[in-house]
Protein backbone atom coordinates (compact mmCIF):
# COMPACT_ATOMS: atom_id res chain seq x y z
CA UNK A 1 0.00 0.00 0.00
CA UNK A 2 2.87 2.41 0.85
CA UNK A 3 3.92 1.57 -2.71
CA UNK A 4 0.53 2.84 -4.41
CA UNK A 5 0.78 5.87 -1.89
CA UNK A 6 4.18 6.79 -3.32
CA UNK A 7 2.98 6.03 -6.63
CA UNK A 8 0.37 8.80 -7.13
CA UNK A 9 2.29 11.58 -5.12
CA UNK A 10 5.00 11.41 -7.77
CA UNK A 11 2.83 11.23 -10.67
CA UNK A 12 2.37 15.28 -11.57
CA UNK A 13 6.39 15.00 -10.78
CA UNK A 14 6.41 11.85 -13.84
CA UNK A 15 4.08 13.76 -15.89
CA UNK A 16 5.86 17.06 -16.00
CA UNK A 17 8.92 15.24 -16.74
CA UNK A 18 7.19 13.09 -19.71
CA UNK A 19 5.78 16.79 -21.08
CA UNK A 20 9.28 18.39 -20.60
CA UNK A 21 10.74 15.24 -23.07
CA UNK A 22 8.45 15.24 -25.53
CA UNK A 23 8.17 19.15 -26.06
CA UNK A 24 11.78 19.29 -25.75
CA UNK A 25 12.66 17.03 -28.55
CA UNK A 26 9.29 17.70 -30.93
CA UNK A 27 10.73 21.41 -31.44
CA UNK A 28 13.51 20.75 -33.68
CA UNK A 29 14.89 23.81 -35.62
CA UNK A 30 14.10 23.74 -39.21
CA UNK A 31 16.76 24.21 -41.92
CA UNK A 32 15.38 27.11 -44.36
CA UNK A 33 17.29 27.35 -47.63
CA UNK A 34 17.98 31.35 -48.43
CA UNK A 35 16.23 32.77 -51.23
CA UNK A 36 18.66 34.41 -53.44
CA UNK A 37 15.42 35.89 -56.00
CA UNK A 38 14.43 39.37 -55.35
CA UNK A 39 11.27 41.11 -56.83
CA UNK A 40 11.40 42.77 -59.89
CA UNK A 41 14.09 45.64 -59.60
CA UNK A 42 14.55 44.72 -55.95
CA UNK A 43 18.47 45.42 -54.81
CA UNK A 44 19.20 46.55 -58.46
CA UNK A 45 21.24 50.14 -59.27
CA UNK A 46 20.80 50.62 -63.52
CA UNK A 47 21.66 54.15 -63.39
CA UNK A 48 25.26 54.81 -62.99
CA UNK A 49 28.62 56.50 -64.15
CA UNK A 50 31.81 55.01 -63.90
CA UNK A 51 35.34 57.20 -63.62
CA UNK A 52 39.05 55.82 -63.56
CA UNK A 53 41.12 56.40 -61.14
CA UNK A 54 45.11 56.23 -62.43
CA UNK A 55 48.09 55.86 -60.32
CA UNK A 56 49.90 59.04 -59.28
CA UNK A 57 52.71 57.19 -57.58
CA UNK A 58 55.09 54.15 -57.87
CA UNK A 59 52.85 52.00 -55.31
CA UNK A 60 50.35 51.26 -59.14
CA UNK A 61 47.18 51.79 -56.58
CA UNK A 62 44.84 52.44 -59.03
CA UNK A 63 40.40 51.91 -59.57
CA UNK A 64 37.40 52.91 -60.17
CA UNK A 65 34.84 55.58 -58.60
CA UNK A 66 31.48 54.87 -59.25
CA UNK A 67 28.20 57.03 -58.84
CA UNK A 68 25.19 55.36 -58.62
CA UNK A 69 21.50 57.14 -58.99
CA UNK A 70 19.40 55.83 -55.98
CA UNK A 71 16.45 58.52 -56.25
CA UNK A 72 16.17 62.12 -56.92
CA UNK A 73 17.84 62.94 -53.86
CA UNK A 74 20.18 60.36 -53.07
CA UNK A 75 23.74 59.32 -54.79
CA UNK A 76 25.26 56.11 -54.16
CA UNK A 77 29.58 56.76 -54.71
CA UNK A 78 31.35 53.35 -54.75
CA UNK A 79 35.46 53.00 -54.65
CA UNK A 80 37.29 50.58 -55.90
CA UNK A 81 41.22 50.34 -55.69
CA UNK A 82 43.53 47.40 -56.36
CA UNK A 83 47.42 47.19 -55.00
CA UNK A 84 46.39 48.78 -51.92
CA UNK A 85 48.40 47.82 -48.68
CA UNK A 86 46.38 45.69 -45.83
CA UNK A 87 46.19 47.33 -42.71
CA UNK A 88 46.69 50.87 -44.27
CA UNK A 89 43.99 53.20 -44.76
CA UNK A 90 43.02 55.78 -47.45
CA UNK A 91 41.22 58.82 -47.53
CA UNK A 92 39.46 59.96 -50.29
CA UNK A 93 37.53 63.23 -51.34
CA UNK A 94 35.99 65.24 -54.26
CA UNK A 95 37.90 68.32 -55.21
CA UNK A 96 36.69 71.21 -57.75
CA UNK A 97 38.36 71.44 -60.88
CA UNK A 98 40.60 69.36 -63.19
CA UNK A 99 43.46 67.68 -61.65
CA UNK A 100 45.91 69.97 -63.23
CA UNK A 101 44.64 72.54 -62.04
CA UNK A 102 45.73 71.41 -58.49
CA UNK A 103 42.78 72.56 -56.66
CA UNK A 104 42.76 71.91 -53.15
CA UNK A 105 39.10 72.73 -52.70
CA UNK A 106 37.92 69.74 -51.16
CA UNK A 107 33.55 69.84 -52.61
CA UNK A 108 32.92 66.54 -50.49
CA UNK A 109 34.63 64.60 -47.89
CA UNK A 110 34.37 60.91 -48.75
CA UNK A 111 34.68 57.85 -46.43
CA UNK A 112 38.04 55.92 -46.09
CA UNK A 113 38.98 53.33 -48.01
CA UNK A 114 40.61 49.84 -46.37
CA UNK A 115 43.73 49.28 -47.51
CA UNK A 116 42.74 45.44 -47.34
CA UNK A 117 39.40 45.34 -49.18
CA UNK A 118 40.27 48.59 -51.40
CA UNK A 119 36.36 49.93 -50.95
CA UNK A 120 35.36 52.09 -47.82
CA UNK A 121 35.95 50.89 -44.39
CA UNK A 122 32.16 51.15 -43.26
CA UNK A 123 30.13 50.78 -45.71
CA UNK A 124 30.07 49.58 -49.16
CA UNK A 125 28.59 52.90 -50.98
CA UNK A 126 29.13 56.26 -49.03
CA UNK A 127 26.27 58.16 -49.74
CA UNK A 128 25.43 61.90 -50.90
CA UNK A 129 21.89 63.15 -50.18
CA UNK A 130 21.62 65.99 -52.49
CA UNK A 131 19.07 66.88 -54.83
CA UNK A 132 19.97 66.88 -57.92
CA UNK A 133 23.48 65.91 -57.38
CA UNK A 134 23.95 62.39 -59.78
CA UNK A 135 21.71 64.50 -62.41
CA UNK A 136 23.68 67.01 -62.66
CA UNK A 137 27.26 64.91 -61.87
CA UNK A 138 28.05 65.67 -66.05
CA UNK A 139 28.05 69.38 -65.76
CA UNK A 140 30.43 69.14 -62.37
CA UNK A 141 34.29 70.50 -62.75
CA UNK A 142 35.23 68.26 -60.87
CA UNK A 143 38.01 65.30 -59.60
CA UNK A 144 38.02 62.65 -57.14
CA UNK A 145 41.37 62.15 -55.03
CA UNK A 146 42.73 58.79 -52.92
CA UNK A 147 45.31 59.72 -50.21
CA UNK A 148 47.43 57.80 -48.04
CA UNK A 149 48.78 60.52 -45.55
CA UNK A 150 49.52 63.60 -47.44
CA UNK A 151 50.87 61.32 -50.57
CA UNK A 152 48.48 61.60 -53.57
CA UNK A 153 48.02 57.43 -54.44
CA UNK A 154 45.01 57.45 -57.17
CA UNK A 155 43.04 60.51 -58.60
CA UNK A 156 40.70 60.79 -61.38
CA UNK A 157 38.72 63.53 -63.30
CA UNK A 158 35.11 63.61 -63.41
CA UNK A 159 32.05 65.42 -64.65
CA UNK A 160 33.12 68.04 -67.72
CA UNK A 161 36.29 67.04 -66.97
CA UNK A 162 35.93 63.12 -67.96
CA UNK A 163 34.13 60.58 -69.61
CA UNK A 164 33.03 58.28 -67.69
CA UNK A 165 34.45 54.90 -68.19
CA UNK A 166 31.27 52.63 -68.30
CA UNK A 167 27.33 54.31 -67.34
CA UNK A 168 24.14 53.02 -67.52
Amino acid sequence: MKHLVYLFRSMPVFGLLCALLVFSSSCEQQNYEPIYTAAAGGGTLSTYKAYTLASTDGKNIYGRVVFYKYSSSVTLVEIGLYNTATGASYSSSIFQGKLSATSTTSLKTLDTVSGATGAFSSNKYFTINEAGFYDKLSTYDANVKVMQGTTLVASGNIGVNATPIAQS
